[in-house]
């Protein structure tokens, strides 16, 4: 007589709030990085001073970390609710480390991203968000 074990519950998209986040920030990443492509005169990979692509500021190196990091967002959220949460949280952490050296380096030799003002607010908003989802929610519920 073989016996199975019931498959692990997993949450749905709308009762798991890592992977809702993760979908959703995702994609917005996502797209924000590929339209960015289109944006003219960025400069080589690492220029200081990028190009305008509405009140953000795009380099080809971050439009990379941008289309990268909105794909690994999409890809754990689609996968479940744990790689969803560790996702959340590495990118989450990758953007608020973003957002506070934009501050740091605006304006100087070193800013190799060409951070401005929108994009440390952008990231440290969506960093906030993935980071807060990751830690806080999720919590198994005690019946």
């Amino acid at each position: 007589m073989t016996t199975t074990t019931p498959a692990a519950y997993e949450p749905t998209i709308r009762e798991s709030p890592n992977r809702a986040a993760a979908l959703t920030i995702g994609t917005i990443v996502l797209l924000v990085g590929a339209c960015a492509f289109l944006a003219e005169n960025m400069g080589s990979f690492f220029d200081t001073t990028g190009a305008a692509f509405g009140f953000l500021n795009v380099n080809p190196a971050l439009v990379v970390i941008w289309v990268l990091s909105g794909a690994a967002l999409l890809i754990a959220g689609a996968s479940g609710s744990a790689p969803a949460r560790t996702i959340n949280a590495a990118v989450g952490l990758l953007f608020v480390v973003l957002g506070v050296a934009g501050f740091l380096v605006r304006d100087t030799e070193v800013n190799f991203l060409a951070l401005n003002l929108g994009d440390d607010i952008l990231h440290l908003v969506a960093g906030a968000v993935l980071l807060l989802t990751a830690i806080g929610a999720e919590r198994r519920r005690r019946r």
